[in-house]
């Protein structure tokens, strides 16, 4: 059985997106941070239950949580908006078929192109709004 060789490296090494797709490279740094950081913050807030004085220290690892988890959001709306639209919202479609597409399907599709950012934004309104609500 042969193997193919990926030119661009090994899958393990996330540092290869940096040279052609910098949102992924993004999202797979944050999300190998993450791993570790929520079995800890799990721990913690299990911990919490018990010893209620380690309010502060989870107050803080939330934050961070709630920071770290932004690109997942951004990168699976973004790929729900992707497979929605057919492939028109973000895809590298060529023209002649981007057309015959939105002949065949309308342009009601390409609002999708907004919904990452919305997102986000919503994502980014939260993190203030929990923040204010901490605040003493």
């Amino acid at each position: 059985m042969s193997r193919k060789k990926d030119m661009r490296g090994s899958q393990s090494r996330i540092a290869r997106l940096t040279s052609f797709y910098i949102e992924g490279f993004v999202h797979m740094l944050f999300y190998r941070i993450l791993v570790p950081i929520s079995i800890v913050y799990g721990a913690l807030v299990i911990a919490w239950i018990f010893y209620p004085q380690l309010g502060l220290t989870v107050k803080a690892i939330t934050a961070v949580v709630w920071v770290l988890f932004a690109p997942q959001i951004f990168e699976t709306v973004k790929g729900l908006a992707l497979s929605r639209s057919r492939g028109m919202a973000f895809g590298h479609i060529n023209e002649e078929f981007r057309a015959l597409y939105m002949a065949r399907y309308g342009k009601g599709s390409m609002y999708l192109k907004a919904a990452p950012y919305a997102v986000i934004v919503i994502w980014a309104i939260g993190f203030i709004a929990m923040l204010a609500w901490w605040w003493p």
